[in-house]
């Protein structure tokens, strides 16, 4: 049964945003487009928008939230990839921009502290 508290059940059900555990099948919230289900925890974490783009990305190309080291991500760097893929034509904005928002969620950063830093770093 699905909505089972059963603990067999339970232990395989594994947060789509950062694959923790779910154990109280209580407490999990359902993506509104995909069978994905979210941990409390990433629930309170994000938006209701931010869930849905965090899922249709880790849905579409693998990975999840914290998947790599946040220290070694380089905002420089990412911003100089998008920008050289961008002006070499190997890429549309739109394309590179999904990319970008994939490869910020696996090294942990938040939306939010994403836009914080890209704002900090436009202003220089």
């Amino acid at each position: 049964m699905i909505n089972s508290t059963n603990s067999k059940i339970s232990r395989g059900i594994k947060c789509s945003i950062c694959r923790s555990g779910i154990k109280d099948l209580r407490t999990m919230y359902q993506s509104r487009l995909k069978l994905g289900v979210i941990c409390k925890t990433c629930r309170k974490h994000f938006s209701e928008d931010d869930i849905e783009m965090i899922v249709n990305l880790f849905f579409a190309f693998g990975g999840y939230f914290g998947q790599f080291d946040k220290s070694d991500f380089s905002m420089d760097e990412a911003i100089f990839e998008f920008a050289e893929k961008l002006s070499a034509g190997d890429s549309t904005f739109h394309a590179q921009n999904v990319k970008m928002w994939h490869k910020i969620l696996t090294y942990g950063i938040t939306p939010k502290e994403f836009l914080e830093e890209l704002s900090v770093f436009a202003n220089q």
